[in-house]
């Protein structure tokens, strides 16, 4: 999805309503029945039946939105508005509604939903609107198992910037609707957008982008994974070889290596050294082929099209860092560094080459350039203007370009905040790989698909606070 001014969506949406093709309630209507097709199929909301639903309303149509959702769920509604509801929000009341006066009692279940103020708000919030936000957050809070859902943005969060002051809705996600607009990916507005939901609105017409990234969905990344034929055969569902493992970390090398597997390479090789090979051989899965070599300078694959090093590698010792450095840049196919693969990388100063995707956390990438940038964008930009590669920033908002293209991924969530999931990753991106996709495509859609995955083994679990990585493999 395009990423978009605020300013575009309301001139396109206004130059619609002028025409006289629709009116603004017929508009709000589709929009209302999109955004219930999303609870229907986005796991933080599909399993989620709300004991009540809480809206807190503006004077804007943002809060018809937020209504006409509302009374879809079926169950009590409590509204707390900031003023008179427009004509248009308020043909979305279906009589279920009670108006409170003070602040609902926290509850179990709650659905909070956020219409205050839409992408149109511009400067700091009246204290009206100000103290609505302070009681939707700390109702939030003493909530257990509650989910609050902004609509379009959060309120307090300015549209373009991501600007905020304290008083700013904490949402745990974020329906846009029409286009993404850039303030939801600054950097620091994550706590504010949580998951980023896109509500196409083809009814305004081709928006102009604000910005050459995309946002990554659905629509735009699914057809990338690859669908096999018939007559398909392990051969042609292309062969991962990763090297991995060291003593104490020989989980990484499992889980990147099962995670290849369950993301559809046909054949898996897993490379180690002797200390751990009696380890992994009896760990892993009976369907990964687990070769121990004497040194790396050993490992010949003529065959495999993608080649993961790092997960669980430990400290590598000049000789054999070298040894990888000759074996990543002499191999035809995807090579994907992660972990200590990177880390080895920026401590032996390797050129990284197009082929290669680099999936670095936050602080990999400093090793990697430790230079001070202003933002995560600027940092990813930076880089690929000097090393010509695909580059996977790791985030809560994670980042993949390869200096041409540039994606936010939006899948995942702080549940997937524990070791192995970057493992898991790598592999998946392998896998995808050795399947024909080239590198940034391979990693954008491995960052989705690793996400989703993670959003389905959460919600199949009942939204714990945290899901292991190994789980993560069993829903890809």
């Amino acid at each position: 999805m395009k990423i978009c001014s605020s300013r575009s969506v309301r001139e396109a949406e206004q130059n619609l309503f002028a025409s006289g093709e629709v009116t603004s309630l017929a508009l709000m209507n589709t929009v209302i029945d999109r955004l219930w097709s999303a609870c229907g199929t986005e796991p933080l909301l599909r399993g989620f039946a709300p004991t009540r639903v809480v809206v807190y309303a503006g004077s804007g149509n943002n809060a018809g939105d937020a209504i006409g959702l509302a009374a879809r769920f079926g169950c009590p509604v409590t509204l707390r508005c900031a003023g008179s509801l427009s004509p248009d929000a308020r043909a979305q009341l279906c009589g279920r509604e009670e108006e409170a006066a003070t602040a609902p009692a926290a509850q179990e279940g709650l659905l909070i939903i956020d219409g205050l103020l839409g992408s149109g708000a511009v400067g700091e919030l009246r204290p009206a609107y100000a103290a609505l936000v302070r009681e939707l957050n700390e109702l939030r809070a003493a909530s257990p198992r509650s989910l609050t859902l902004a609509i379009d943005i959060p309120t307090g969060l300015d549209s373009d910037t991501g600007a905020h002051g304290a008083d700013v809705v904490l949402s745990d996600a974020t329906a846009t609707i029409g286009g993404v607009k850039a303030g939801l990916l600054a950097d620091g507005a994550e706590d504010a957008v949580g998951r980023l939901i896109c509500i196409p609105l083809p009814e305004v017409g081709e928006l102009p982008a604000a910005d050459p990234a995309r946002v990554a969905d659905a629509a735009e990344l699914t057809p990338l994974l690859p669908r096999r034929a018939y007559s398909c055969f392990k051969n042609r569902a292309g062969r991962v070889a990763i090297v991995a493992g060291s003593v104490g970390m020989v989980g990484a090398a499992q889980m990147c290596a099962e995670a290849a597997l369950a993301a559809g390479a046909g054949l898996v090789v897993l490379y180690c050294l002797p200390p751990v090979y009696p380890i992994l051989a009896a760990r892993v899965a009976p369907e990964i082929m687990v070769r121990p070599v004497g040194s790396y300078a050993d490992i010949h694959e003529p065959d495999a099209r993608a080649l993961v090093i790092g997960p669980g590698l430990g400290e590598v010792q000049p000789v054999a860092a070298e040894s990888l450095r000759r074996l990543a840049s002499e191999f035809a196919g995807t090579v994907v560094l992660d972990a200590d693969g990177l880390n080895t990388a920026a401590a032996c100063g390797w050129q990284p080459q197009p082929h290669w995707v680099l999936t670095p956390h936050p602080g990999e990438m400093r090793r990697l350039d430790p230079r001070p940038a202003t933002t995560r964008r600027e940092t990813v930009a930076r880089y690929l203007v000097e090393h010509p590669c695909t580059l996977l920033l790791k985030g809560a908002r994670t980042i993949i370009s390869d200096g041409e293209n540039t994606l936010y991924n939006t899948t995942g969530g702080p549940y997937m905040a524990n070791g192995g999931q970057g493992d898991v990753l790598a592999g998946t991106i392998g896998a995808l790989a050795a399947q024909g996709l080239p590198p940034f495509r391979a990693a954008a859609a491995g960052a989705w698909a690793c996400g989703l995955a993670a959003e389905r083994a959460w919600a199949a679990a009942g939204y714990p606070i945290a899901i292991p990585a190994s789980r993560v493999i069993q829903f890809l």
